[in-house]
């Protein structure tokens, strides 16, 4: 069995309500849904080498800085 790692998300209630009926439907569970969704990205950010819209690390900023 591989190691796992949890985390947790505060989703906005809509998206949450959106999200449990998509798992409803094809009777899958909210977390296989976010596992998937996590997967996708960072496979789409490894081949796409996307921006992201945010500072992933402040002190490589503030060593650049210096």
């Amino acid at each position: 069995m591989t190691s796992k790692s949890r985390m947790t998300v505060n989703l906005p209630v809509d998206e949450y309500a959106e999200l449990s009926a998509l798992a409803k439907k094809h009777r899958i569970s909210m977390a296989w849904l976010g596992r998937q969704a996590i997967s996708e990205f960072l496979e789409r950010y490894r081949k796409e080498e996307l921006q992201l819209p945010l500072a992933l690390s402040s002190s490589k900023k503030a060593a650049g800085d210096a």
